[in-house]
């Protein structure tokens, strides 16, 4: 499976784009936190997050990340990498950003850029449900599939 599937709509500029990263929610664990000090500027965070087997789901690393009170951290040059089912690696960035640490959601309402080794999708605003794996893409959309062939 691979790790995002795209709604029809997603083609269609201006509309709404819709990811599902291929990992179960039950497989991974309900808890997650930035160990971050409030109100506090931290440079240079990395945050891996694991499902209960060990295995690295995702890992989010932020150039500078300040949790302005309990629930929310804000990040400014966020990268986020995860694997799909398959292994292959796909690259979220940010240039800034809002997680909100009860509801595990991560949005920007900046420029977002999504690529993997066969697409690259650039959007407006972005919403991703770290827990769910569930996210979504809103404003101009823009998407480009590139294809390898293959000689026998």
């Amino acid at each position: 499976m691979s790790l995002f599937k795209f709604s029809r709509l997603f083609l269609l500029p201006g509309l709404i784009a819709t990811l599902y990263a291929g990992e179960s929610p039950a497989s991974q664990k309900d808890g997650f936190d930035l160990p971050l000090p409030l109100g506090m500027p931290v440079n240079g965070i990395k945050v891996p997050q694991y499902d209960e087997s060990g295995k690295q789901l995702m890992l989010l690393e932020a150039a500078i990340a300040k949790k302005t009170d309990e629930t929310h951290v804000e990040m400014e040059r966020l990268k986020l990498e995860a694997l799909d089912a398959e292994g292959r690696k796909i690259f979220v960035e940010l240039p800034h950003a809002v997680f909100n640490l009860e509801t595990r959601i991560l949005s920007g309402n900046k420029t977002a850029t999504i690529r993997r080794e066969d697409f690259e999708i650039i959007g407006d605003n972005i919403e991703f449900n770290t827990k769910t794996r569930f996210g979504k893409m809103l404003g101009n959309v823009k998407m480009v599939i590139s294809t390898e062939e293959k000689s026998e």
